[in-house]
């Protein structure tokens, strides 16, 4: 297993962030797959005809326009969709750490430190 592993430590922190990026886009698509087939079509309060609109005007009403964009970005990131968006984005930060810790230590390497 450690013939697999590059030398230089920038090397192999970049290749780890590489798994962690393809791990965390494979996690997106699973959580996508499993929430989307799971998702229940049952009549409820969220979409009874007439719900999302009476929902929105109420709060347009009670806390204005930014209480109307809060509550439509709350029905869209807890949406199998975005969901999967918020697995992705995590993974992405976290790959980004690894790529960025190995780039300062290829600066630091080219400039003698």
């Amino acid at each position: 297993m450690a013939s697999l592993l590059p030398d230089k430590r920038s090397d192999r922190l970049r290749a780890i962030g590489w798994a962690v990026l393809g791990i965390g886009m494979a996690g997106a698509a699973t959580v996508y797959a499993v929430k989307t087939r799971a998702a229940d079509p049952a009549l409820d309060d969220t979409n009874a005809l007439g719900y999302a609109r009476s929902m929105q005007h109420g709060m347009g009403v009670m806390m204005g326009a930014s209480g109307a964009i809060l509550t439509e970005w709350q029905q869209k990131l807890t949406s199998p969709l975005g969901q999967a968006l918020i697995v992705a984005a995590c993974a992405a930060l976290a790959a980004g750490y690894f790529f960025r810790v190995a780039w300062v230590l290829d600066a630091e390497e080219e400039d003698g430190g």
